[in-house]
């Protein structure tokens, strides 16, 4: 048997052998996991009788030890609430995560300052399209994107963020050894790589229809506000939403058209108090006060740019897209000059021309 085991390895095997989450950080609570196997039944009163024989059983820790083999062997990684890597944003969220499988590499200063989009799987031409562009505003911004790695709105948004070379978060409701859907299976390799993918369940465990509202609480918890792009009323993404109200956290909505299904949730959480949005720059506003500016990065180096480009710069980033007539108004300057610059910052990659001559920061 294996009555050796470090405070980790027994948040592990009890989620091994599928004790609640809950149940997990109440044993903590009461034990502090010193000397856990050793102490007699009535220490344990809290426990029913089921319970006591499962997380005793000889059986069970026998089992225990191939399934921690595999863990070192295959190099599967996970961090747990009592690691100083666990993400902040979850520390304090009611049933915190006691066990995070993950693949890819922990960021736990710079996802302080993450949001998480959540929307329909079928989602339509206008929710791709408004995924697409305020996730991708939201990911130039250097904050974190995250969400459930499922087919739709999800899907988008973690490829917006990818295909920006920034960082973005997956939470999936199964093994972190399994790939569901198979067909984002390009997508889960392209965030083992440069993003993070996470996962409560234990390796092996299937994609049950049950575990992914479970999983939203982490979605919502680890994000400072959820923003909500399509949804049908009664939907998975609804209660993401809820669990974000829960948590303190912020809640965006996109309106969209009243005779769509997939509009009914979003309209009704406006209804409802959700914050409006038009674009990224409502929910950068909004949460401002939130985000800790010291801890994003600033990778661009304006020391080269000659006084015109900087004055440029400095307009295009107080007015995103800004115009052309806007620019020439501000800075005094004939239309020549100010296409020469504009030019000469786009071929340098400092801005962005996103259609209609407007202009963006390119980060």
């Amino acid at each position: 048997m294996l009555f050796n085991l470090n405070k980790n390895q027994i948040i592990l095997y009890l989620n091994y052998i599928y004790i609640n989450n809950s149940l997990i950080l109440k044993l903590y609570e009461k034990t502090g996991f010193k000397d856990f196997f050793n102490k007699d039944r009535i220490f344990y009163d809290f426990l029913t009788d089921k319970q006591y024989e499962k997380i005793f059983s000889s059986k069970n820790l026998d089992n225990f030890k191939p399934y921690l083999d595999r863990i070192n062997k295959e190099g599967y990684t996970y961090v747990t609430f009592l690691d100083e890597d666990y993400p902040i944003n979850l520390r304090n969220i009611d049933d915190r995560p006691a066990i995070l499988y993950y693949k890819g590499s922990l960021d736990k200063i710079g996802d302080q300052n993450s949001l998480a989009f959540v929307g329909s799987r079928k989602c339509t031409a206008y929710g791709k399209w408004a995924a697409n562009h305020i996730c991708s505003k939201i990911a130039r911004a250097n904050l974190t994107t995250v969400s459930g790695l499922a087919y739709g709105i999800d899907a988008i948004c973690h490829r917006a963020s990818l295909d920006l070379s920034k960082r973005t978060i997956g939470v999936i409701g199964c093994g972190i050894d399994q790939i569901y859907p198979r067909q984002n299976k390009d997508l889960y390799e392209r965030m083992e790589e440069n993003g993070l993918i996470l996962s409560e369940y234990p390796l092996g465990t299937s994609p049950l229809a049950y575990n992914f509202p479970r999983r939203n609480r982490i979605i919502s918890g680890i994000s400072l506000g959820t923003i909500v792009i399509e949804a049908r009323e009664k939907s998975g993404t609804m209660i993401t939403t809820r669990c974000a109200l829960d948590q303190g956290r912020e809640v965006f909505a996109l309106p969209g058209n009243i005779n769509s299904i997939y509009s009914k949730g979003t309209n009704k959480l406006i209804q409802e108090g959700a914050k409006l949005i038009l674009d990224a720059e409502d929910i950068l506003e909004e949460i401002d006060y939130l985000i800790d500016r010291s801890k994003i990065e600033n990778t661009k180096d304006y020391s080269k740019l000659d006084k015109g480009e900087l004055e440029v710069v400095r307009y295009i980033t107080d007015y995103p897209n800004i115009g052309v007539d806007k620019l020439i108004e501000l800075t005094g300057q004939p239309i020549e000059i100010i296409n020469y610059l504009l030019t000469a910052l786009e071929l340098k990659d400092y801005i962005e021309n996103i259609g209609n001559n407007e202009f963006i920061i390119k980060e």
